[in-house]
């Protein structure tokens, strides 16, 4: 079913998925199913699908909601792409403050559509709360739950693209400041503590990116450490031209064929709702950025040493 709305981009209202050979089942049969394509210039670029328990349950009300929803989405997605194509026909003379602007213009335009959709969600569910059975509010749940992702994978991918540029004002920044800050903003569970070996140095750079440093590092040693006693030991030793820090965990461990893996963006060791596969990318970014290297020691059940250095 899905598969003909992409291709006659029409969409679709299915009243009984018995009668239909085209329906396939996931995890139980269903007997309503709706299909909306996305269009983009009249290019198809994706299709919303839901189905229902019962026979004849979706209207003609319920297309219009969801080709509303599919317009915007379309709409939204060409003007971050028309963005896109203007400035690839001219990067070479876009400075990096241009080119930063241009990503927050981005991740702006993309988040819009992700808001309208979440907004029409919402509005959907006080409409019909006494309409819809559970399974269509998990539904609708996960959708949020998904918009969620979406946005934050998007402000993910934004800091990503500008780890790589200084993008502040250099300055003298204290190490140590930077975790007692880190360790406000972070949430941290009552079965861990963070020990902090040596007093840590002072270096010229970003807050910014120092701060995107040791967060990323000490929220990974926290979502992988250990679940009863979790101890989180952070070090520096002192070299002739650089400082070689380490953070240490008594977590779950890394498997050796993954050591080379880690760095690379979107690569996942464990799934989660609140990871989005970027963080310890951006980390490897910010050490280059400072002329240093990263590398890790790990064994599954043995923890993990996080190492890298800064160019004095």
């Amino acid at each position: 079913i899905v598969g003909t709305v992409a291709k006659t981009a029409k969409s679709e209202i299915v009243n009984d998925t018995s009668k239909d050979k085209r329906y396939i089942v996931d995890d139980q049969v269903r007997l309503s199913e709706i299909t909306v394509p996305i269009l983009s210039q009249g290019k198809l670029i994706g299709v919303i699908d839901s189905e229902h328990k019962d026979k004849n349950y979706f209207t003609q009300e319920h297309v219009k909601t969801l080709e509303s929803i599919a317009s915007l989405v379309g709409i939204k997605l060409q003007t971050a792409l028309n963005w896109k194509c203007q400035f690839s026909l001219s990067i070479l003379e876009i400075s990096n403050n241009e080119l930063q602007e241009y990503a927050h213009v981005v991740s702006h335009d993309l988040k819009t559509p992700l808001r309208s959709i979440d907004a029409l969600v919402s509005w959907i569910k006080t409409d019909n709360k006494d309409n819809f059975d559970t399974i269509t509010l998990q539904n609708l749940e996960l959708i949020e739950i998904t918009l969620e992702t979406m946005e934050q994978l998007i402000s993910n991918v934004l800091e990503y693209s500008s780890a790589g540029f200084n993008t502040e004002k250099i300055s003298e920044i204290d190490l140590n400041l930077i975790l007692e800050d880190v360790k406000k903003i972070l949430y941290i569970p009552k079965n861990t503590t963070i020990n902090i070996l040596k007093k840590l140095p002072i270096l010229k750079g970003e807050k910014t990116k120092f701060q995107q440093l040791f967060l990323n590092l000490i929220s990974n040693a926290i979502k992988f450490g250990n679940n009863e006693n979790n101890i989180i030991e952070i070090d520096v030793i002192e070299k002739e031209k650089f400082y070689q820090f380490s953070i240490n965990d008594n977590g779950i461990g890394i498997d050796k064929k993954f050591h080379d893996r880690i760095f690379k963006v979107f690569h996942f060791l464990n799934k989660s709702d609140k990871s989005t596969g970027i963080g310890l990318s951006i980390v490897k970014k910010i050490v280059n950025l400072y002329h240093g290297d990263i590398w890790i020691e790990s064994e599954l059940g043995k923890g993990t040493i996080f190492y890298f250095t800064i160019k004095k």
